[in-house]
């Protein structure tokens, strides 16, 4: 009789902690699964901030990649305003030689965004997939007039209350 009095408090004792062990290792693979980056990616979630960061850099890329040889300083003045970071001597260089043609050739270039992508949005960084045609005029004697499809992505951080592109990876 003292055996079976004893035997239903131990089965439970071992039950309760089996099942203590077990809730604590579902607390902490739940929250390993709540904490990866795929989680904290607000781009699908966010629907407000993703239009901001999407419409804001969208203007970014169309202005500061459009360039017009009669009016240089605006072009220049809005990469200031726009870039941030190593963007900045990315710009530079890539429109290094467009700087040098778009003078000797009288250069009129225009970058329109056709469609883009918030891939990831963690807080004041972002990342976006860019696609843009870029139109290309000459005012020379030739006249001549290209057209160039891009692809290309920018990371963008929220700085001054505006997004700004921080870094441009081409394809």
């Amino acid at each position: 009789m003292t055996w079976r009095r004893l035997w239903l408090p131990a089965v439970l004792a071992v039950a309760t902690v089996l099942l203590g062990g077990v809730a604590a290792w579902s607390a902490g693979q739940a929250s390993d699964i709540r904490n990866t980056s795929t989680t904290r990616n607000a781009a699908m979630t966010d629907q407000t901030r993703t239009s901001q960061v999407k419409s804001q850099i969208i203007d970014a890329v169309n202005t500061v990649f459009s360039y017009n040889h009669a009016d240089v300083a605006k072009t220049e003045k809005a990469a200031q305003e726009l870039l941030t970071g190593d963007a900045v001597q990315q710009y530079n260089g890539i429109f290094g030689v467009v700087r040098e043609q778009a003078q000797r050739n009288k250069l009129v270039l225009t970058t329109t965004v056709t469609d883009s992508g918030v891939m990831l949005l963690e807080g004041d960084r972002a990342r976006l997939l860019i696609f843009a045609d870029q139109h290309s005029t000459a005012a020379t004697d030739t006249g001549q007039a290209s057209y160039a499809p891009a692809m290309f992505a920018v990371g963008a951080v929220f700085v001054d209350d505006r997004w700004k592109i921080e870094n441009i990876d081409t394809f």
